[in-house]
């Protein structure tokens, strides 16, 4: 089997999602690495995905994962373990709100999500030597982290989609320490924004900058992102791609990944924000996964150019 150039880690979740109509869709894939793999698939051949779910994983999902035509062998399903599932709320700003019946919030739920959370994945043969790995993660100390710095030692690429706490902040400080140890990180913008102590984006980007990494990329929903890039020493807005929104589920998710096979491709935080803009573009607009066909890729890359020059220096 050929060496796989780019893995995504992330969670699978079963959501159920309030829509910005006010109506309520049952049953989706979710979790963030299923979206995070999408948005790195667009843009590159060799993609493989490392996650957990349960054997009740129903087998839309199953099928909706294969369509996107990725090495999924580093997906492991326990017979003993059911799959997470959740609630999806929005704020005005498409932002994630909380509510009684959500993962974080049942006892059961939370049990059985540690218990999934605290199985190692083994890193099939093809795993071992990748360009770069993503991670989506609230868990500083969680095994993955430890095989990304690993693999970092070994020459690839980190990046990192950081969730912190922006309401209570409980995981900053681990997660924080953790963010100086990677390449690429790519914080929404409560957490950015929170942590830098400022609502100025170029601001946000010049104390994130200081951390550490080789690029930051920032998202902020509706407004864009903002993205430092390292090697130039540029800031720069990444306007959203133009589209009626739907759904914001895991655009966020969809959007870091695409950034870091930007960054892979072209050392430039303008291009590879892009990028990310561009595969967050075609989840935003719809309920639900697409599937990868040359067709989606080649209007990604139209998309791509002509959203290029939309970028402006901050």
């Amino acid at each position: 089997m050929q060496p796989i150039e780019l893995l995504i880690y992330g969670k699978i979740i079963i959501d159920d999602i309030r829509l910005r109509n006010g109506q309520i869709v049952r049953g989706l894939l979710g979790g963030g690495g299923p979206q995070a793999l999408f948005g790195a698939r667009l843009w590159h051949d060799s993609v493989g995905f490392l996650s957990r779910s349960g054997e009740d994983i129903e087998a839309e999902h199953v099928q909706t994962l294969h369509e996107l035509d990725v090495d999924l062998s580093g997906w492991v399903r326990f017979a003993d373990i059911p799959t997470p599932r959740g609630t999806m709320l929005y704020d005005e700003n498409e932002y994630q709100v909380h509510e009684e019946d959500g993962v974080e919030k049942r006892p059961s739920q939370r049990e059985s999500w540690f218990k999934l959370l605290a199985q190692k994945l083994p890193f099939p043969a093809s795993y071992q030597r990748p360009h770069a790995i993503h991670l989506i993660t609230e868990f500083h100390d969680e095994p993955m982290v430890q095989d990304a710095l690993r693999l970092r030692q070994q020459g690839a690429l980190f990046s990192l989609e950081p969730i912190i706490d922006h309401q209570t902040w409980h995981n900053r400080d681990p997660m924080m320490t953790l963010i100086r140890q990677v390449d690429i990180v790519s914080p929404d913008w409560p957490t950015a924004s929170g942590i830098a102590g400022s609502v100025d984006p170029k601001e946000v980007l010049r104390y994130w900058s200081q951390l550490g990494p080789k690029m930051v990329t920032v998202r902020h929903g509706h407004h864009g992102a903002y993205a430092w890039d390292g090697n130039h020493d540029l800031f720069w807005h990444i306007p959203a791609v133009p589209v009626d929104v739907v759904d914001p589920t895991g655009a966020g998710n969809s959007c870091g990944a695409g950034a870091c096979v930007g960054w892979l491709k072209s050392q430039d935080a303008r291009v590879a924000a892009t990028y990310g803009a561009v595969s967050a573009q075609f989840l935003v607009g719809r309920v639900g996964l697409p599937k990868m066909t040359p067709e989606l890729r080649t209007k990604a890359e139209q998309l791509l150019t002509q959203n290029l020059p939309r970028a402006t220096k901050l």
